[in-house]
């Protein structure tokens, strides 16, 4: 079974979702029955294959990003991340897929770089 990226190229916002399928064709159909493509039009769609998800098909027509395999697997091997809009950084800190998840990275740094201005003063603060 193939792994394919699925979304509506007209929605508002970036939302997509990996669907199992043996063609393109029957992909873009399973892509109508998910909610990032509800109520889109067939020519909106787009398909494109995501081999790196295959060894992942486990019987499921749609990747499940709850499941904390599923997560794991989109975040460490297609760089997949939670939509910023609605990030919510404590949830990041539990979530499983945080130790390859890049936005979590970043954003540890970036806490680590306002922390360690304390840490480490200006030589002129000495």
């Amino acid at each position: 079974m193939k792994a394919w990226i699925v979304r509506d190229k007209e929605a508002e916002d970036f939302g997509c979702t990996c669907v199992y399928a043996e063609t393109r064709g029957k992909a873009h159909a399973l892509a109508l029955q998910t909610d990032c493509c509800e109520g889109a039009q067939w020519n909106d769609i787009s398909v494109v294959r995501l081999p790196e998800m295959d060894k992942y098909y486990r019987g499921c027509t749609e990747i499940d990003w709850y499941n904390i395999a599923d997560r794991v697997a989109l975040v460490s091997e297609c760089g997949w991340t939670c939509n910023p809009d609605y990030l919510d950084r404590d949830d990041c800190k539990g979530c499983p897929a945080n130790l390859w998840c890049g936005s979590y990275r970043d954003w540890k740094e970036e806490e680590n770089d306002d922390f360690s201005q304390y840490m480490n003063p200006p030589e002129d603060e000495k």
